[in-house]
């Protein structure tokens, strides 16, 4: 009862705050500090303000600005921020339903400490702030999905799956990008492991269906090693000439069956039987 008196009061006044046209940007740089302090990002906001929407009251932001060190910024039009209807609270962690949107792409979901599951909409890949994992982006594209991670004993796990729109795959190991009109993947995300499945990439070069996993050692994600499987079904036959050298035969077909190990950042390419 204490409790649903707290939540209850809380809510008049703010709407009592919001009648009264309360300066919330004082509350500006309060809110920041303890952004920052959760993301360890440097955070400017153009314009703040409050509102009521259909899940209560929630924040307002415009002008948004996100950078990392060594990271080129995020640029957001729109922040939406508001507290998740959820029993974390009680637990004592703070879930947040958030909703952005920018020139990187559109997220709409809930987010906390330990917690990250929403919508993703064309997401710009390369402005992801691959610098933080030590890596290059592996994809330069758009991708829209589902993100659903959780972190337990400081390790954050979940799944995620996506589709992208028209784009290339460019890992520094290939002698070119390997342009793609759709792409589409299901990841499995565990604390030592990121796992590949139902994965599948057609473009005007190749196309293909992989699986396989990397593996968490180090810091940098682009030397986690890779121990993935490919099933090519049609090839451009100026590839061909690529994968013989390798020892990976290609059928009349153009199909061919190989395999890849190495990294992100140094790919080795052999053949497997068919």
């Amino acid at each position: 009862m204490r409790r649903g008196l707290l939540v209850a009061s809380v809510l008049v006044l703010l709407a009592f705050f919001l009648a009264a046209r309360f300066p919330f940007e004082r509350l500006l740089p309060a809110l920041l500090a303890s952004a920052q302090q959760a993301t360890g990002a440097g955070i400017e906001v153009g314009d703040l303000g409050f509102g009521l929407g259909r899940g209560g009251p929630l924040v307002i932001a415009s002008g948004v600005v996100i950078e990392w060190p060594g990271a080129q910024p995020i640029r957001l039009d729109d922040v939406k921020l508001r507290p998740a209807w959820s029993l974390a609270w009680l637990r004592g962690r703070p879930l947040w339903r958030l909703e952005v949107s920018g020139e990187p792409g559109s997220f709409r979901g809930e987010v906390g400490f330990d917690r990250v599951a929403g919508e993703l909409e064309a997401i710009d890949v390369a402005a992801l702030p691959w610098a933080l994992l030590g890596s290059l982006p592996p994809l330069q594209g758009r991708i829209s999905g589902l993100v659903d991670l959780a972190r337990v004993d400081g390790a954050w796990a979940g799944s995620a799956r996506f589709e992208g729109q028209p784009g290339s795959v460019d890992l520094a190991g290939l002698p070119v990008a390997i342009p793609y009109e759709a792409v589409a993947a299901q990841l499995q995300l565990a604390s030592d492991r990121l796992s590949l499945s139902e994965a599948r990439l057609e473009g005007p070069l190749v196309t293909a269906s992989f699986e396989g996993t990397a593996t968490a050692t180090g810091d940098a994600f682009s030397s986690w090693p890779l121990d993935l499987e490919v099933e090519i079904e049609a090839v451009d036959p100026a590839l061909r000439g690529y994968l013989g050298p390798l020892g990976i035969p290609v059928d009349p077909q153009g199909r061919a069956r190989l395999q890849v190990t190495g990294s992100l950042s140094a790919p080795f390419l052999s053949g497997r039987d068919r």
